[in-house]
Protein backbone atom coordinates (compact mmCIF):
# COMPACT_ATOMS: atom_id res chain seq x y z
CA UNK A 1 0.00 0.00 0.00
CA UNK A 2 1.58 3.26 -1.14
CA UNK A 3 1.72 6.17 1.30
CA UNK A 4 -0.90 8.95 0.94
CA UNK A 5 0.68 12.01 -0.53
CA UNK A 6 -0.09 15.28 1.28
CA UNK A 7 -2.30 17.89 -0.39
CA UNK A 8 -0.15 20.36 -2.27
CA UNK A 9 0.19 23.71 -0.53
CA UNK A 10 -1.18 26.57 -2.65
CA UNK A 11 1.42 29.10 -3.68
CA UNK A 12 1.41 32.19 -1.39
CA UNK A 13 -0.11 34.43 -4.06
CA UNK A 14 -2.96 31.99 -4.71
CA UNK A 15 -3.60 31.62 -0.98
CA UNK A 16 -3.93 35.38 -0.60
CA UNK A 17 -6.35 35.50 -3.53
CA UNK A 18 -8.50 32.79 -1.95
CA UNK A 19 -8.56 34.66 1.35
CA UNK A 20 -9.53 37.85 -0.46
CA UNK A 21 -12.37 36.05 -2.27
CA UNK A 22 -13.65 34.55 0.98
CA UNK A 23 -13.55 38.00 2.62
CA UNK A 24 -15.38 39.53 -0.35
CA UNK A 25 -17.99 36.77 -0.23
CA UNK A 26 -18.53 37.31 3.48
CA UNK A 27 -18.86 41.06 2.98
CA UNK A 28 -21.39 40.45 0.20
CA UNK A 29 -23.50 38.27 2.48
CA UNK A 30 -23.36 40.92 5.20
CA UNK A 31 -24.46 43.64 2.77
CA UNK A 32 -27.33 41.47 1.50
CA UNK A 33 -28.48 40.94 5.07
CA UNK A 34 -28.32 44.66 5.82
CA UNK A 35 -30.10 45.52 2.57
CA UNK A 36 -32.87 43.08 3.53
CA UNK A 37 -33.18 44.71 6.95
CA UNK A 38 -33.35 48.21 5.44
CA UNK A 39 -36.00 47.22 2.90
CA UNK A 40 -38.19 45.27 5.34
CA UNK A 41 -37.96 47.44 8.47
CA UNK A 42 -41.09 49.61 8.89
CA UNK A 43 -40.32 53.31 8.89
CA UNK A 44 -41.60 56.76 8.09
CA UNK A 45 -43.49 56.81 4.82
CA UNK A 46 -45.99 59.09 3.18
CA UNK A 47 -46.73 61.52 6.00
CA UNK A 48 -45.08 64.55 7.45
CA UNK A 49 -42.57 64.29 10.27
CA UNK A 50 -43.81 67.31 12.23
CA UNK A 51 -47.04 67.21 14.30
CA UNK A 52 -49.79 69.06 12.45
CA UNK A 53 -53.49 69.82 12.45
CA UNK A 54 -55.78 69.92 9.42
CA UNK A 55 -57.29 73.41 9.35
CA UNK A 56 -59.06 73.27 5.98
CA UNK A 57 -60.31 70.59 3.57
CA UNK A 58 -61.62 70.81 0.02
CA UNK A 59 -62.01 67.84 -2.30
CA UNK A 60 -58.64 66.03 -2.00
CA UNK A 61 -56.86 69.05 -0.45
CA UNK A 62 -55.81 69.24 3.18
CA UNK A 63 -54.26 72.41 4.60
CA UNK A 64 -51.89 71.43 7.41
CA UNK A 65 -50.76 73.72 10.22
CA UNK A 66 -47.54 72.60 11.90
CA UNK A 67 -47.63 72.38 15.70
CA UNK A 68 -44.95 72.79 18.35
CA UNK A 69 -43.71 70.05 20.68
CA UNK A 70 -46.67 70.62 23.03
CA UNK A 71 -49.18 70.27 20.19
CA UNK A 72 -49.97 73.98 19.99
CA UNK A 73 -49.86 76.25 16.91
CA UNK A 74 -47.14 78.84 16.69
CA UNK A 75 -47.89 82.55 16.47
CA UNK A 76 -45.07 83.95 14.35
CA UNK A 77 -45.43 85.36 10.82
CA UNK A 78 -47.39 82.91 8.63
CA UNK A 79 -45.67 80.89 5.88
CA UNK A 80 -47.56 78.76 3.35
CA UNK A 81 -45.67 75.98 1.52
CA UNK A 82 -47.11 75.02 -1.88
CA UNK A 83 -45.66 71.72 -3.21
CA UNK A 84 -46.18 70.38 -6.72
CA UNK A 85 -49.66 68.87 -7.13
CA UNK A 86 -48.19 65.85 -8.99
CA UNK A 87 -46.13 64.63 -6.01
CA UNK A 88 -46.57 64.07 -2.28
CA UNK A 89 -46.29 67.04 0.05
CA UNK A 90 -44.05 65.33 2.60
CA UNK A 91 -40.83 66.21 0.76
CA UNK A 92 -41.30 69.54 2.58
CA UNK A 93 -41.49 67.70 5.93
CA UNK A 94 -39.46 64.56 5.33
CA UNK A 95 -38.06 63.32 8.65
CA UNK A 96 -37.29 64.64 12.13
CA UNK A 97 -34.17 66.74 11.66
CA UNK A 98 -34.62 66.56 7.89
CA UNK A 99 -37.65 68.80 7.48
CA UNK A 100 -37.52 72.05 5.53
CA UNK A 101 -40.94 73.19 6.79
CA UNK A 102 -40.09 72.02 10.31
CA UNK A 103 -36.88 74.05 10.27
CA UNK A 104 -38.77 77.19 9.24
CA UNK A 105 -41.31 76.54 12.00
CA UNK A 106 -38.55 76.10 14.59
CA UNK A 107 -37.22 79.51 13.52
CA UNK A 108 -40.43 81.05 14.86
CA UNK A 109 -42.80 81.05 11.88
CA UNK A 110 -46.39 79.80 11.82
CA UNK A 111 -46.03 77.22 9.02
CA UNK A 112 -48.76 75.74 6.79
CA UNK A 113 -48.44 73.13 4.02
CA UNK A 114 -50.93 72.51 1.22
CA UNK A 115 -51.38 68.77 0.70
CA UNK A 116 -53.15 68.43 -2.66
CA UNK A 117 -53.76 64.72 -2.11
CA UNK A 118 -54.31 62.15 -4.84
CA UNK A 119 -56.44 63.18 -7.84
CA UNK A 120 -59.02 60.67 -9.05
CA UNK A 121 -60.96 60.41 -12.29
CA UNK A 122 -63.42 63.20 -11.44
CA UNK A 123 -60.45 65.58 -11.03
CA UNK A 124 -59.26 65.20 -14.62
CA UNK A 125 -60.97 68.51 -15.51
CA UNK A 126 -59.02 70.48 -12.87
CA UNK A 127 -57.15 73.31 -14.58
CA UNK A 128 -54.81 76.17 -13.67
CA UNK A 129 -57.72 78.32 -12.49
CA UNK A 130 -58.94 75.55 -10.18
CA UNK A 131 -55.55 75.37 -8.48
CA UNK A 132 -54.58 79.08 -8.45
CA UNK A 133 -57.89 80.88 -7.93
CA UNK A 134 -59.44 77.93 -6.15
CA UNK A 135 -57.22 75.83 -3.87
CA UNK A 136 -54.24 78.14 -3.39
CA UNK A 137 -56.38 81.24 -2.95
CA UNK A 138 -58.62 79.56 -0.36
CA UNK A 139 -55.57 78.25 1.49
CA UNK A 140 -54.25 81.81 1.69
CA UNK A 141 -57.61 83.10 2.89
CA UNK A 142 -57.75 80.41 5.57
CA UNK A 143 -54.25 81.21 6.84
CA UNK A 144 -54.96 84.94 6.97
CA UNK A 145 -58.28 84.35 8.76
CA UNK A 146 -56.65 82.08 11.35
CA UNK A 147 -53.72 84.38 12.05
CA UNK A 148 -55.31 87.80 11.60
CA UNK A 149 -52.31 88.79 9.45
CA UNK A 150 -52.89 90.95 6.37
CA UNK A 151 -50.19 89.09 4.42
CA UNK A 152 -48.31 85.80 4.44
CA UNK A 153 -45.03 84.45 3.08
CA UNK A 154 -45.40 82.03 0.18
CA UNK A 155 -42.93 79.21 -0.62
CA UNK A 156 -43.58 77.26 -3.84
CA UNK A 157 -41.69 74.15 -4.94
CA UNK A 158 -41.39 73.06 -8.60
CA UNK A 159 -44.86 73.23 -10.20
CA UNK A 160 -46.10 74.50 -6.84
CA UNK A 161 -43.82 77.47 -7.45
CA UNK A 162 -45.57 78.11 -10.78
CA UNK A 163 -48.92 78.17 -8.98
CA UNK A 164 -47.49 80.44 -6.26
CA UNK A 165 -46.03 82.85 -8.83
CA UNK A 166 -49.30 83.08 -10.76
CA UNK A 167 -51.28 83.57 -7.54
CA UNK A 168 -48.90 86.30 -6.35
CA UNK A 169 -49.18 88.21 -9.63
CA UNK A 170 -52.99 88.17 -9.32
CA UNK A 171 -53.21 88.86 -5.57
CA UNK A 172 -49.99 90.68 -4.59
CA UNK A 173 -51.63 92.48 -1.67
CA UNK A 174 -51.80 89.18 0.27
CA UNK A 175 -48.13 88.15 -0.18
CA UNK A 176 -45.36 89.61 1.95
CA UNK A 177 -42.43 87.64 0.49
CA UNK A 178 -42.24 84.97 -2.20
CA UNK A 179 -39.79 82.05 -2.43
CA UNK A 180 -39.64 79.99 -5.64
CA UNK A 181 -37.79 76.66 -5.49
CA UNK A 182 -36.69 74.97 -8.74
CA UNK A 183 -39.56 76.64 -10.59
CA UNK A 184 -39.19 76.63 -14.38
CA UNK A 185 -40.11 79.98 -15.91
CA UNK A 186 -38.56 79.74 -19.39
CA UNK A 187 -40.40 76.93 -21.16
CA UNK A 188 -38.09 77.11 -24.18
CA UNK A 189 -35.02 75.94 -22.24
CA UNK A 190 -34.12 72.40 -23.31
CA UNK A 191 -34.20 69.76 -20.63
CA UNK A 192 -36.69 69.31 -17.83
CA UNK A 193 -40.33 68.32 -17.81
CA UNK A 194 -41.59 70.84 -20.46
CA UNK A 195 -38.94 69.56 -22.87
CA UNK A 196 -39.90 65.92 -22.23
CA UNK A 197 -43.56 66.84 -22.74
CA UNK A 198 -42.66 68.47 -26.05
CA UNK A 199 -40.71 65.42 -27.24
CA UNK A 200 -43.53 63.07 -26.21
CA UNK A 201 -46.11 65.09 -28.10
CA UNK A 202 -48.16 66.26 -25.13
CA UNK A 203 -49.50 68.96 -27.37
CA UNK A 204 -51.98 66.23 -28.18
CA UNK A 205 -53.14 65.91 -24.54
CA UNK A 206 -56.83 66.84 -24.74
CA UNK A 207 -58.07 69.93 -22.92
CA UNK A 208 -61.72 69.39 -23.81
CA UNK A 209 -61.79 65.65 -23.12
CA UNK A 210 -58.99 65.20 -20.59
CA UNK A 211 -57.95 61.96 -18.99
CA UNK A 212 -56.49 61.32 -15.57
CA UNK A 213 -52.84 60.75 -16.50
CA UNK A 214 -51.67 57.63 -14.62
CA UNK A 215 -48.98 57.98 -11.97
CA UNK A 216 -46.79 55.46 -13.81
CA UNK A 217 -46.83 57.66 -16.90
CA UNK A 218 -45.97 60.79 -14.91
CA UNK A 219 -43.13 58.91 -13.23
CA UNK A 220 -41.79 57.77 -16.60
CA UNK A 221 -41.13 61.40 -17.56
CA UNK A 222 -38.84 61.82 -14.56
CA UNK A 223 -37.14 58.53 -15.44
CA UNK A 224 -36.41 59.80 -18.96
CA UNK A 225 -34.61 62.81 -17.52
CA UNK A 226 -32.35 60.70 -15.28
CA UNK A 227 -32.41 57.07 -16.45
CA UNK A 228 -32.23 54.62 -13.55
CA UNK A 229 -32.55 57.25 -10.85
CA UNK A 230 -36.30 56.88 -10.44
CA UNK A 231 -36.66 53.15 -10.96
CA UNK A 232 -36.96 50.44 -8.32
CA UNK A 233 -33.70 48.91 -9.54
CA UNK A 234 -32.02 52.31 -9.30
CA UNK A 235 -33.30 52.79 -5.75
CA UNK A 236 -31.98 49.38 -4.62
CA UNK A 237 -28.63 49.94 -6.38
CA UNK A 238 -28.29 53.26 -4.60
CA UNK A 239 -28.95 51.61 -1.24
CA UNK A 240 -26.47 48.84 -2.04
CA UNK A 241 -23.74 51.38 -2.76
CA UNK A 242 -24.46 53.16 0.53
CA UNK A 243 -24.80 50.22 2.91
CA UNK A 244 -21.65 51.24 4.76
CA UNK A 245 -23.36 54.49 5.78
CA UNK A 246 -24.80 55.02 9.25
CA UNK A 247 -28.29 53.54 9.85
CA UNK A 248 -29.89 56.99 10.18
CA UNK A 249 -28.44 57.95 6.78
CA UNK A 250 -29.92 54.81 5.22
CA UNK A 251 -33.30 55.75 6.71
CA UNK A 252 -33.06 59.17 5.04
CA UNK A 253 -32.19 57.61 1.68
CA UNK A 254 -35.05 55.13 1.90
CA UNK A 255 -37.57 57.79 2.92
CA UNK A 256 -36.50 60.12 0.12
CA UNK A 257 -36.74 57.18 -2.30
CA UNK A 258 -40.28 56.53 -1.09
CA UNK A 259 -41.17 60.11 -2.03
CA UNK A 260 -39.57 59.82 -5.49
CA UNK A 261 -41.42 56.55 -6.13
CA UNK A 262 -44.79 57.82 -4.87
CA UNK A 263 -45.82 60.03 -7.79
CA UNK A 264 -49.55 60.74 -8.04
CA UNK A 265 -51.82 60.88 -11.12
CA UNK A 266 -52.20 64.22 -12.85
CA UNK A 267 -55.31 66.01 -14.17
CA UNK A 268 -55.07 65.93 -17.95
CA UNK A 269 -56.59 69.39 -18.36
CA UNK A 270 -53.98 70.93 -16.03
CA UNK A 271 -51.14 69.38 -18.05
CA UNK A 272 -52.69 70.34 -21.37
CA UNK A 273 -53.18 73.95 -20.27
CA UNK A 274 -49.71 74.30 -18.78
CA UNK A 275 -48.15 72.87 -21.92
CA UNK A 276 -50.17 75.02 -24.32
CA UNK A 277 -49.71 78.25 -22.37
CA UNK A 278 -46.29 77.92 -20.75
CA UNK A 279 -44.46 75.13 -22.58
CA UNK A 280 -41.99 75.21 -25.49
CA UNK A 281 -43.09 77.57 -28.24
CA UNK A 282 -45.84 79.31 -26.27
CA UNK A 283 -43.60 80.19 -23.30
CA UNK A 284 -46.31 82.39 -21.81
CA UNK A 285 -44.47 83.36 -18.61
CA UNK A 286 -41.51 84.81 -20.51
CA UNK A 287 -43.60 86.40 -23.26
CA UNK A 288 -46.12 87.96 -20.90
CA UNK A 289 -49.06 86.10 -22.43
CA UNK A 290 -49.95 83.88 -19.44
CA UNK A 291 -53.54 83.92 -18.26
CA UNK A 292 -55.48 82.38 -15.40
CA UNK A 293 -59.04 81.95 -16.55
CA UNK A 294 -59.95 85.20 -18.30
CA UNK A 295 -57.39 87.26 -16.34
CA UNK A 296 -54.08 88.31 -17.86
CA UNK A 297 -51.08 87.82 -15.57
CA UNK A 298 -49.07 91.01 -14.99
CA UNK A 299 -45.72 90.33 -13.33
CA UNK A 300 -45.12 94.02 -12.66
CA UNK A 301 -47.50 93.47 -9.74
CA UNK A 302 -44.90 91.19 -8.13
CA UNK A 303 -43.18 94.04 -6.30
CA UNK A 304 -42.52 92.32 -2.96
CA UNK A 305 -39.11 90.70 -2.26
CA UNK A 306 -38.66 87.46 -4.23
CA UNK A 307 -36.07 84.70 -3.80
CA UNK A 308 -35.64 82.17 -6.62
CA UNK A 309 -33.54 79.05 -5.97
CA UNK A 310 -32.16 76.75 -8.66
CA UNK A 311 -30.00 73.62 -8.51
CA UNK A 312 -26.88 73.13 -10.64
CA UNK A 313 -27.56 69.42 -11.25
CA UNK A 314 -31.33 69.68 -11.68
CA UNK A 315 -32.59 67.53 -14.56
CA UNK A 316 -36.27 68.20 -13.82
CA UNK A 317 -36.09 72.02 -13.78
CA UNK A 318 -32.78 73.08 -15.40
CA UNK A 319 -31.15 76.02 -13.67
CA UNK A 320 -31.18 78.20 -16.79
CA UNK A 321 -34.96 77.87 -17.09
CA UNK A 322 -35.38 78.68 -13.38
CA UNK A 323 -33.00 81.64 -13.20
CA UNK A 324 -34.78 83.22 -16.19
CA UNK A 325 -37.31 84.59 -13.70
CA UNK A 326 -35.07 87.64 -13.36
CA UNK A 327 -36.18 88.69 -16.85
CA UNK A 328 -39.82 89.01 -15.74
CA UNK A 329 -39.23 89.99 -12.09
CA UNK A 330 -36.03 92.08 -12.31
CA UNK A 331 -35.59 92.64 -8.56
CA UNK A 332 -35.58 88.90 -7.76
CA UNK A 333 -32.68 87.48 -5.77
CA UNK A 334 -31.19 84.49 -7.62
CA UNK A 335 -29.62 81.70 -5.57
CA UNK A 336 -28.09 78.73 -7.39
CA UNK A 337 -27.11 75.81 -5.17
CA UNK A 338 -24.92 72.79 -5.77
CA UNK A 339 -27.10 69.69 -5.96
CA UNK A 340 -30.20 68.31 -7.61
CA UNK A 341 -33.94 68.96 -7.68
CA UNK A 342 -34.64 67.03 -4.49
CA UNK A 343 -31.26 67.22 -2.79
CA UNK A 344 -31.26 70.97 -2.22
CA UNK A 345 -34.62 70.72 -0.44
CA UNK A 346 -34.24 67.54 1.63
CA UNK A 347 -30.75 66.13 1.02
CA UNK A 348 -27.55 66.34 3.04
CA UNK A 349 -26.78 69.84 1.77
CA UNK A 350 -30.31 71.19 2.27
CA UNK A 351 -29.26 73.17 5.35
CA UNK A 352 -27.90 75.86 3.01
CA UNK A 353 -31.36 76.43 1.52
CA UNK A 354 -33.09 76.25 4.90
CA UNK A 355 -30.76 78.84 6.43
CA UNK A 356 -31.05 81.26 3.51
CA UNK A 357 -34.84 80.89 3.40
CA UNK A 358 -35.19 81.74 7.10
CA UNK A 359 -32.89 84.76 6.63
CA UNK A 360 -34.93 85.91 3.63
CA UNK A 361 -38.30 85.48 5.36
CA UNK A 362 -37.02 87.19 8.52
CA UNK A 363 -35.70 90.26 6.73
CA UNK A 364 -37.65 93.41 7.49
CA UNK A 365 -39.22 91.99 10.65
CA UNK A 366 -42.67 90.50 11.02
CA UNK A 367 -45.41 91.12 8.53
CA UNK A 368 -47.13 94.44 9.17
Amino acid sequence: MSPVEPEPTPPPDQERELEALLTLSQRGREKLQRLHEVLTTPGHYGKGATPSAVVYRENKLRLLRLLDASGQPRHGPPVLFVPAPVSRYFIMDLLPGRSFAGHVAEAGFDVYIADFGTPTREDRFADVTYYVEGLVRRCVRTVLALTGAPQLNLVGYCLGGTLALLYTALHPETVRRLVLLTTTVDGDVEGGIPWVAHRLGLAGESYDEPRLVPAAEVKSWFEMLAPGSNSLVGRVNDLWDRLDDAPERLREIRTMASWVDDVVPAPGRLLAELYRKLGPGANGLMRGTATVGDRAVDFSAVSMPVLSVSAEKDTIAPAAGVDAVQRIVPHVEILRLHGGHVGIVAGRAAAVLWKRTVEFLSAGGAAA
